[in-house]
């Protein structure tokens, strides 16, 4: 890396990174990395069983393709707050369901990207809390199957956060 400034700081921060690549050419490359100057420094995605076997999810509005969709419930990550606690917080804030257990299974990170997202796996979920959604949050917690779970995963545009959800699965031993 040759520099790198400011490009963009909002829900996620952008920074303008120059490399310059084996042929000698210099380039400017949008580099994704989480919001610091608001407090984020990852993010975390749950999947969440339940004792029957059941997966929790969210149903709720994405405005990249500007429909609701499935997703694993998730969000960000505060600075200096375990992943753990935070999936914890996260999968009672947009389901209202407890668990019994977390276990951090590992993160991911996307090409162009310093962002994490760290994978978790929460167990013996029941609905023993309360949804505390934010102002722009529109989340419907469903209970799936298993197999309607990964049904959706194979549907294009049905579900959000694939890479997660796969990654979960494998590690849950749900593939």
């Amino acid at each position: 890396m040759l520099g790198e400034r400011p490009g963009f700081d909002g829900f996620l921060t952008v920074r303008v990174r120059r490399y310059r690549l084996p042929d000698g050419r210099e380039v400017d490359w949008d580099v994704f990395s989480p919001a610091l100057s608001k407090g984020v420094q990852a993010g975390i995605t749950v999947l969440p069983l339940t004792p029957e076997g059941r997966i929790v999810t969210v149903r709720m509005f994405r405005p990249g393709l500007d429909r609701v969709v499935t997703n694993l419930p998730g969000g960000l990550i505060d600075v200096g707050e375990d992943p753990a606690t935070a999936a914890v917080r996260e999968l009672e804030e947009e389901t209202g369901y407890r668990c019994g257990s977390i276990e951090l299974v590992g993160w991911l990170a996307a090409t162009s990207s310093l962002y994490r997202k760290h994978i978790a796996i929460a167990r013996d979920c029941r609905a023993e809390g309360h949804q505390d959604l934010d102002d722009y949050e529109d989340c419907v917690p469903v209970e799936l199957t298993v197999e309607d779970f990964r049904r959706d995963l194979r549907t294009p545009g049905t579900m959000t956060g694939t890479d997660a959800a796969y990654y979960a699965l494998d590690r849950a031993g749900l593939l």
